[in-house]
């Protein structure tokens, strides 16, 4: 009997790390393994490692004209997306968030699972209202989207484009001064009295500049891991941030603070990949996906990195690093989630 065939798709890499060395991709395998399905011996494991969507949806492609796949593991809403486009049948099992809905019909499919992520940090009031006491001096949020990615529709992407200025450069939108991408997020801010700026950037060296206008003595910065789709741009966020001395917030990638960004509050990836593996036995075992309804992961994991917040000239109290379950001072993680 031929082995089955699984293909992992694994985007949202930092630099110098790897999907294999990921905690995440080895969390799957383990919770398979744990339920007798050993790689090698049961199953070939093909993993797909990309950040830049074309790379990875043209390694889609090439996955499927290699041969039939029996079940595939998607870690981010775009990637399971891409996969059910080109294998509309094969039992899919996702992690991934859907801000604004997107996305979220679309993997209402009869042959995917996947646990649907609440991000932590802009989840609800309840989590966002940490911002000011994180950085006090703040007055506007300032949050960028790369075009590149499902995360930015073809309305968002209009609005945009028609607000670039006259060189074509884009150009923040304010939540006040009319309608943005992303009325979730702004209204977060409006709720605790803060501004909201918003852009979409083509490439790193637009979104440097963009970086260049925030007022570093009122704004954070927030960014998202569709960021790492885009080819320089997290090298361009903490290049430029520490360069003028912007708080930098990574939503949804806590070990971006061992780079030198100030903090990092993500969904627990190494729990989405062993929910994952889990589901995955079930499923080889018989269980159709449409009967493992997709849940929602309130995982939280959350870093910051004393060193940047005593550069930037903050002081977080006790209270406020007690929301934090790694302090880093100093060092080098070699963790990849």
């Amino acid at each position: 009997m031929p082995k089955l065939r699984i293909a992992i798709l694994n985007s949202y890499n930092l630099p110098g790390r790897r999907g294999s060395d990921s905690l995440r991709v080895r969390s799957f395998l383990q919770a398979l393994a744990k339920h007798g399905w050993i790689e090698g011996r049961d199953f070939d494991a093909v993993l797909l490692d990309f950040n830049a969507r074309p790379a990875m949806e043209e390694a889609i492609r090439q996955l499927a004209a290699e041969g039939p796949v029996d079940l595939i593991q998607a870690f981010g809403t775009p990637n399971a997306v891409n996969a059910l486009e080109t294998f509309p049948g094969v039992p899919i099992i996702y992690g991934g968030a859907h801000p604004e809905r997107i996305g979220e019909a679309t993997l209402d499919a009869e042959n995917v699972t996947g646990l649907m992520f609440h991000l932590p940090f802009t989840a609800s009031y309840k989590s966002f209202r940490l911002l000011p006491r994180l950085v006090p001096r703040v007055r506007t949020v300032w949050t960028v989207f790369f075009e590149g990615t499902l995360f930015v529709p073809p309305a968002m992407r209009e609005l945009h484009h028609t607000a670039r200025d006259g060189s074509g450069r884009p150009v923040w939108l304010s939540s006040g001064d009319g309608p943005v991408g992303y009325p979730s997020l702004a209204g977060l801010a409006e709720i605790l009295g803060l501004g909201y700026r918003e852009l979409i950037y083509a490439d790193a060296g637009e979104l440097a500049r963009a970086i260049d206008e925030i007022d570093p003595e009122t704004g954070v910065f927030i960014n998202h891991t569709e960021l790492l789709h885009c080819p320089g741009a997290f090298e361009a966020v903490l290049a430029r941030t520490t360069e003028r001395n912007v708080p930098a917030i990574f939503n949804n990638g806590a070990q971006a603070t061992t780079y030198g960004l100030f903090a990092g509050i993500a969904v627990d990836w190494p729990q989405v990949g062993w929910w994952s593996g889990e589901t995955a036995a079930r499923i080889l075992a018989g269980a159709p996906p449409r009967e493992i309804p997709r849940e929602i992961h309130t995982g939280r994991i959350a870093w910051i990195n004393l060193d940047t917040a005593r550069r930037l000239g903050l002081d977080p109290d006790p209270e406020v690093l007690g929301h934090f379950g790694r302090v880093i001072t100093g060092q080098v993680d070699a963790v990849c989630m």
